[in-house]
């Protein structure tokens, strides 16, 4: 109705709507399996519905259809802005060749190294805890364990979701290393009575049945030295410590590593969080995606220029205080933590996206 996604009232804003079983629907049937992933859908439920009202008061002569298509239009531009401007750089650094347009050559599909291996890098960053932080950033109550947050919406209907989002933007994630949070080690999707599985082995096994090559295989691939053995790799995999172990557990052969496991182990390359063999698989991706894609949102014609140039302003930290009800403050890019550096600023002060550039 009126271009709007359905929302249920929650206690801190408009949250997903539940099925009958209590779960939040959402446009992933995953958007339940952990509580902060529900509070990330209900942010941009929220700014599609925020979009979606100024949309239609601008054009008051579009039907409800209309404002929808241009809504969905303008957060999918937005997603793609955050990924590749604000995200993607944090991640590989700054080595994604600039855009030149579509290229109907290239087959934006994923490649199976991508979703099976290196994109799973994140599974590292996840922190044992997540915080539960007030508009100052102060704790409102003890840390909440990620082995308790598995398809458990109950915080959401009683606490709302600003607590956690500000607690995302209160605290770094994990270092980008072989070390994994016990709550997905060992606990993931832990249930009364149903024990959990554990994330790092599932994501092993998926590789080898997805018949991925070994880490030395995707080496040669990126352009890296053909390593004889893991005392070859001082320079992408620089813990001795690491070498050591990968050396036992592979009989020494990077050949017959697997490359989740080994691609961990490397140090940060290129400015970036990941090392050199996830980054150069994550930027192939990426720039395939990019590329083939011919609705990307910079390719030209699919707005015009003073619509991209209000895109461009878009910024996560921008949507949280537009879409958060108990914010203030905030670091410009929330995709760094705040600090010394890199300190908060008021969100009246955070330029936004003028919509008068969809008015016709």
């Amino acid at each position: 109705k009126k271009g709007l996604l359905k929302t249920e009232n929650g206690v801190d804003g408009d949250f997903l709507p539940q099925d009958n079983g209590g779960c939040f629907l959402a446009g992933d049937v995953r958007s339940s399996e952990q509580v902060v992933l529900a509070c990330m859908h209900s942010l941009f439920v929220r700014e599609h519905n925020r979009i979606a009202h100024t949309l239609g008061k601008l054009n008051s002569h579009w039907d409800g259809d209309k404002i929808y298509q241009e809504t969905k239009k303008i957060v999918g531009a937005v997603l793609q802005k955050l990924t590749y401007e604000d995200f993607l750089p944090i991640i590989i650094g700054p080595t994604l060749p600039k855009y030149k347009g579509y290229d109907s050559t290239i087959n934006p599909g994923i490649l199976n190294s991508f979703a099976t291996a290196a994109f799973r890098f994140g599974h590292s960053l996840i922190r044992p805890t997540f915080d539960r932080l007030d508009k100052g950033f102060n704790p409102t109550g003890k840390p909440l364990l990620l082995r308790q947050l598995f398809f458990n919406n109950t915080f959401i209907k009683e606490h709302g979701i600003d607590e956690l989002l500000l607690g995302l933007l209160g605290n770094e994630s994990q270092c980008v290393d072989r070390k994994i949070a016990d709550g997905i080690l060992n606990h993931l999707f832990e249930r009364p009575r149903c024990p959990g599985l554990n994330l790092a082995a599932l994501n092993i096994q998926r590789s080898r049945d997805h018949g991925l090559p070994g880490y030395n295989a995707f080496r040669r691939c990126c352009g890296l030295k053909n390593a004889k053995s893991f005392f070859n790799t001082t320079k992408e995999i620089q813990s001795p410590a690491s070498r050591k172990l990968l050396s036992q557990l592979y009989n020494n052969d990077p050949n017959l590593a697997d490359l989740w496991v080994a691609g961990l182990a490397e140090a940060p390359a290129n400015g970036g969080v990941v090392g050199a063999t996830f980054g150069c698989i994550i930027r192939e991706q990426m720039k395939r995606t990019r590329d083939g894609d011919r609705f990307f949102y910079m390719n030209k014609g699919v707005f015009s220029d003073q619509q991209l140039k209000e895109i461009k302003k878009a910024t996560l930290s921008k949507i949280m205080c537009d879409n958060l009800k108990n914010i203030v403050s905030v670091q410009p890019n929330a995709f760094l933590a705040g600090s010394r550096k890199l300190r908060r600023v008021m969100c009246d002060g955070i330029p936004g996206m003028d919509l008068n550039a969809w008015k016709v």
